[in-house]
């Protein structure tokens, strides 16, 4: 998604939720205006409903013969006095039938016609609330209160707030499209600029190339997060300028490394081929070109194996072994290495210890340093084993009597094809490769290699590997 298609939606989104919140907002406000108008309406029938009866005491009946109303008249008569009370009063003739009149303090009792003779009081209250309700609907509102032998009424108008409250409505109707209209520009402008540092940030980065890998985005930008973005994208163009960089010093080494044999073979090839070459002579130059061919046999394979350890392709087991077996054979076949030379090879005693990880794998680890330790020392020399153990890690370290490692290259002795002496190393036979397939088969396994080394007091390596449980001892 583009800066501007991102920028055209973060607005219509921004746009709907402002107007969806101005509108809540301006319901709200009418719903409650509305609500506390009622409250108080109410407050003033209740009101008006104890101050009558509290009067109800001093009532007297102003005849002895009341005449008659209708409930559907009185309820006129009540509507349109607007804010008015009405009393109705039960009493029980002579016979003990209960007659309901409307009493007033300004007219006669009136007793409530056009009802069924059967009809109690409460079917005549009913009656004279539905025709208040029906004549009243949304203008007014009634109150009903039962007093003993009286009925209160008591009916005011709506129309004192419902004139505010549509004034009101039409208010938050006229100015709710102006302010929608102002958050959306409002709107605009905000997510423009939230987003223009974004926009630099993604226009700087598109323009960085392969051979502008060194080239960093500006910052800050003035944002927090886009700043944070900016450098993670620094961070991960760190990683892959120096991941390039070792591409290219990888393919330039390897190229070399292949080239040298190559050109042997070629020579070889032309110097057998010429005439005159007697069979003993064929054979020796037969038998250099094999030499060769195994030696680049195996750095392809050296390769491959770095290459399918990087990409996690490498099948490794991951269970219990006992470190000082794996020790042992490594130590037989160090001694047999190191035959014909003035160089002992000896393991130091130490208890069992089980380590976490790939037997064979570190059995191969610990040939690729013990070749080392047996190709350098000047005679007479030593290579010692040792099992080590280090809180939830255990060790093997091969310590040699060789030269030593001069400080400025101990950094750089994993890195592939580095070689701290390149014409001895490539004449003993090294492909200046297998320190860094240690490494690597250590680091796969949950591991890694530390080396202590000086000039002239010889060097070692050790193996750390995480620690497991003795099987037998479970």
């Amino acid at each position: 998604m583009s800066e501007a298609r991102l920028g055209t939606v973060l607005t219509r989104r921004f746009t709907r939720v402002a107007w969806t919140g101005l509108s809540g907002y301006a319901l709200l406000v009418v719903a409650l205006f509305a609500a506390a108008s009622e409250m108080a309406l109410r407050r003033s029938l209740e009101h008006s409903a104890d101050l009558t009866q509290s009067l109800l005491g001093a009532y007297r009946d102003s005849t002895s013969e009341p005449g008659g109303v209708m409930p559907s008249a009185l309820a006129d008569q009540l509507v349109a006095m607007g804010g008015q009370v009405v009393i109705t009063r039960t009493t029980t003739g002579a016979g003990g039938n209960q007659d309901v009149y409307f009493v007033s303090p300004d007219m006669p009792a009136r007793r409530l016609e056009g009802l069924p003779a059967s009809a109690s009081p409460d079917d005549v209250r009913q009656a004279l609330l539905a025709a208040i309700a029906q004549r009243a609907r949304w203008r007014y509102r009634v109150l009903h209160r039962a007093a003993g032998a009286f009925d209160i009424y008591v009916v005011a108008s709506r129309e004192s707030y419902v004139v505010a409250l549509g004034a009101l409505a039409a208010a938050a109707a006229l100015l709710l499209p102006a302010a929608g209209l102002a958050v959306a520009r409002g709107a605009r402008q905000a997510v423009a600029g939230a987003l223009r540092p974004l926009e630099r940030v993604a226009a700087e980065t598109r323009a960085i190339g392969p051979a502008e890998l060194g080239t960093r985005l500006t910052s800050p930008t003035g944002q927090a997060e886009v700043t944070e973005l900016a450098d993670s994208v620094n961070r991960m163009l760190e990683r892959v300028d120096r991941a390039h960089r070792a591409l290219q010093a990888f393919t330039a080494d390897a190229s070399h490394e292949l080239r040298t044999p190559l050109t042997h073979l070629r020579a070889q090839v032309q110097w057998a081929a010429a005439e005159g070459r007697t069979e003993v002579e064929t054979r020796e130059a037969l038998a250099a070109m094999e030499r060769v061919l195994d030696q680049t046999a195996k750095l392809v394979e050296e390769l491959l194996l770095i290459a399918r350890g990087e990409n996690r392709q490498l099948a490794l087991a991951h269970a219990p072994f006992e470190l000082g077996a794996v020790v042992n054979e490594v130590r037989e076949i160090t001694e047999a290495m190191a035959l014909g030379r003035d160089l002992t090879v000896s393991a130091a005693p130490s208890p069992p210890l089980w380590a976490l990880g790939d037997a064979d794998r570190t059995r191969h680890i610990l040939l690729n340093l013990a070749s080392n330790a047996v190709r350098y020392p000047p005679p007479p020399g030593s290579v010692t084993f040792a099992l080590e153990r280090n809180g939830g890690e255990v060790g093997v370290s091969v310590r040699d009597t060789g030269p030593g490692i001069a400080p400025e290259h101990v950094e750089r002795i994993f890195d592939r094809f580095f070689r701290v002496d390149q014409s001895r190393s490539r004449d003993l036979g090294g492909t200046g490769l297998g320190l860094a397939i240690a490494r690597l088969l250590a680091e796969l396994q949950g591991g890694h290699i530390t080396v202590h080394s000086a000039p002239g007091a010889g060097s070692t390596f050790t193996v750390w590997l995480p620690m497991a449980k003795s099987p037998l001892g479970s």
